[in-house]
């Protein structure tokens, strides 16, 4: 399976489904648009993502941050604690595959939609793997880069994993062994 890595805290934030889009300055490969992928949590802690993660595991973010943290920490239960990097005083999954998901669409980003109830952007290029309207406009959410030019990537059909071990995350995707067997039940 293909498996692409993320600085904590967004890959658990896909893991829980708070996440649907990945935004990249790049378009996934083509021949992977309607594939599961795997989402690997790399092992970097990155610095701006610190405080952020801190606040999302103690319920800090947002209107519905509580509830947030709870889906989180739903994502975590039973990782080994090596496996599990210090985000301050919060922990989360490092060096290991969080999910799997399917990569259901691309699109990149136009200028901001107009007439929507919530900010959008409009898409000027798509890749997809069903039918989808002409009208279609990508949601922006606080976890992404929703620039013009930039490609959102919708996933879909998310599964958690319960990692045993590590796994060394790379640039770019990368190939994992990887069965159903591991995923959340």
């Amino acid at each position: 399976m293909k498996a692409i890595s993320l600085w904590q805290p967004w890959a658990s934030l896909i893991a829980c489904g708070a996440k649907p889009y990945e935004t990249r300055h790049w378009a996934p490969p083509r021949e992977l648009i309607g594939e599961r992928i795997a989402i690997h949590a790399a092992k970097k802690v990155d610095a701006g993502g610190r405080a952020f993660a801190e606040d999302l595991i103690y319920g800090q973010h947002g209107d519905d941050g509580f509830a947030l943290a709870e889906k989180l920490s739903g994502t975590m239960k039973g990782i080994p604690d090596e496996l599990m990097g210090a985000f301050g005083m919060a922990m989360m999954p490092v060096g290991c595959l969080v999910c799997t998901a399917t990569l259901d669409a691309a699109f990149q980003l136009g200028e901001k939609a107009e007439g929507t109830l919530r900010p959008a952007a409009s898409v000027v290029r798509r890749m997809v793997s069903r039918q989808m309207p002409d009208c279609f406009t990508v949601r922006h959410d606080e976890f992404g880069d929703y620039s013009p030019g930039r490609w959102a990537w919708l996933l879909r059909d998310i599964r958690v994993l319960f990692p045993t071990d590590g796994t060394v995350g790379r640039q770019g995707f990368f190939d994992v062994p990887l069965s159903d067997d591991r995923r959340a039940a």
